[in-house]
């Protein structure tokens, strides 16, 4: 009887994700971008794309460690692998915009942005179970300040760079795939996020409501890594100075 719940068990979560076409969009697109880097990686020779072409590629397996976690039943709960993946997410990110930066108040201003998240997060970490309970007070504070530091970016990239060289600089695909998706992602996923404990297991209109919200969210990520597949295709060898 047990082992029957288990089997069962088991295709109900799986089943959830292979028939939810936004999961799988985005997962394909994941690994797309990730495939992409790889194949165009010898344009960004010793440049930080390299990061984040590995990045990428830890991001689609942590996605399915987590998946995987998850479907075998180990436990309901993979919320360690999110909260893992945004030390390396933020610290990533934030190097690489202090890479490309020349101003050094502009580089210094991302130093304090990512020491500010570091904090942050260092405080959640003693604070709450981050095993169990995701930080998302250090999620969105960290995706604030990477927006401002994308914005900072474009504003020395455009001034240094004739418009129509613009797309042949990779670090615009990067900053413009994740400005679209964080504009988006932000506020339907502290919404969804929020509303969804609260709701329980309700299975009425709001749940639908917070349904279409992260699904939303979804898209957007998978809108963001085919904006960086072709970034990889587009882009030349990286000629922006960097200091």
């Amino acid at each position: 009887m047990n082992e029957l719940l288990i089997i069962a068990d088991w295709q109900e979560r799986i089943a959830y994700f292979v028939t939810n076409p936004g999961i799988m969009i985005s997962d394909f697109a994941e690994l797309l971008s990730f495939v992409f880097g790889l194949i165009y990686w010898n344009k960004f020779k010793q440049t930080p794309i390299q990061w984040f072409i590995l990045f990428l590629g830890y991001n689609f397996f942590n996605e399915m460690a987590a998946l995987a976690y998850y479907v075998s039943g180990l436990s309901n709960n993979n919320t360690i692998f999110y909260n893992v993946h945004q030390v390396v997410y933020f610290s990533v990110h934030f190097y690489i915009f202090y890479k490309y930066l020349l101003r050094k108040k502009l580089k210094l201003a991302v130093v304090l942005f990512y020491s500010v998240w570091l904090i942050s997060f260092a405080y959640q970490l003693f604070t709450k179970n981050l095993i169990l309970e995701y930080a998302l007070f250090s999620t969105v504070l960290g995706d604030f300040f990477t927006m401002i530091s994308i914005l900072f970016v474009f504003i020395e990239v455009i001034n240094a760079s004739q418009i129509s060289k613009l797309q042949d600089n990779m670090i615009i695909y990067l900053g413009l795939g994740l400005l679209i998706f964080l504009v988006i992602s932000i506020p339907t996923s502290v919404t969804s996020f929020v509303g969804w404990e609260k709701i329980g297991k309700d299975t009425g209109p709001r749940m639908e409501f917070y349904k279409i919200l992260r699904d939303v969210g979804t898209f957007a990520g998978a809108l963001m890594y085919l904006i960086f597949a072709y970034g990889f295709y587009r882009a030349k060898s990286s000629n922006y100075l960097m200091q």
